[in-house]
């Protein structure tokens, strides 16, 4: 996390009153490893008369509110994993959430992970781990508030992203952990340009893919930057006949669609229910 986006961080906090900020949160506020290791900043709450579903559920919808994304939860084992979406300057942040019941009560157990070459403050994430667990409500309220955060979806904004770019940010991803590219991804949408490669059928829908060029072979290098090739495929649905019928191999094209899946061993990528955009 960056030195400007911590500061744009306290900013935003800057007119929360200093009591919702305080108390439990900020007694249980602990950081652990270093720049050089990754660091961890942790606290836990109590929220009373509450059930791990309803913590849950409000969980759900302050952290999309709050522009995250859930990339996995499970009610059962109280966990959540949410993230806040990498730029082009800065690296996706992951939050473990752990919910357990403690009698009529529930315990909220929140971990934010920056890795390491990461900088990040603890005057700065403990005013803004604490105002996120001070939207959490028991009682009446906050089963109200559970009951709505537990429908609301992630953001439905577009992504737009050159191709190439796209292709070797998935791959520096996959370097890290390929299972968890589907579970960061999916559902989420992109319109990405580049040049038409192939087209063909694929059951009932057309694939038609992008034309990534290798790294190997690309005359500007970026250091380090030497995972092999993510293939980038958009399936169109029957509807969409009458302009995949249109495509050649070179054309420059912008699609826009949601990402479906990652495949690891094929090394490509699939969006879906495509459209052409201008």
């Amino acid at each position: 996390m960056t030195y400007k986006l911590l500061a744009a961080i306290a900013l935003a906090l800057s007119s929360v009153a200093p009591a919702a900020i305080a108390g439990e949160c900020e007694d249980n506020f602990s950081k652990s490893g270093s720049i050089f290791s990754g660091t961890d900043f942790s606290s836990r709450v109590t929220v009373p008369d509450s059930t791990v579903k309803d913590a849950m559920g409000q969980l759900r919808g302050i952290m999309i509110a709050e522009k995250m994304d859930v990339i996995t939860e499970d009610v059962e084992t109280g966990s959540m994993l949410v993230e806040q979406r990498s730029t082009g300057s800065t690296r996706a942040i992951p939050t473990l959430i752990n919910v357990s019941a403690e009698g009529k009560d529930a315990t909220v157990q929140m971990t934010v992970k920056t890795e390491k070459g990461q900088i990040a403050k603890a005057d700065a994430m403990r005013p803004y781990m604490c105002t996120l667990f001070a939207k959490l409500k028991g009682g009446k309220e906050g089963r109200a508030a559970a009951a709505q955060g537990a429908k609301t979806q992630n953001n439905a904004d577009v992504t737009v992203k050159d191709v190439f770019v796209f292709s070797r940010e998935i791959a520096r991803e996959a370097k890290g952990n390929a299972v968890a590219v589907t579970a960061r991804h999916k559902g989420r949408n992109y319109a990405l340009r580049g040049r038409v490669d192939y087209v063909q059928e694929d059951g009932e829908d057309y694939n038609v893919s992008f034309e990534i060029p290798d790294q190997g072979k690309m005359l500007i290098q970026v250091p380090g930057d030497n995972e092999p090739r993510v293939g980038v495929a958009c399936l169109f649905r029957p509807n969409q006949l009458a302009n995949v019928l249109t495509f050649r191999k070179g054309d420059k094209v912008t699609f826009k669609g949601q990402f479906l899946r990652y495949d690891d061993f094929k090394r490509v990528l699939w969006l879906q229910n495509c459209v052409q955009t201008r």
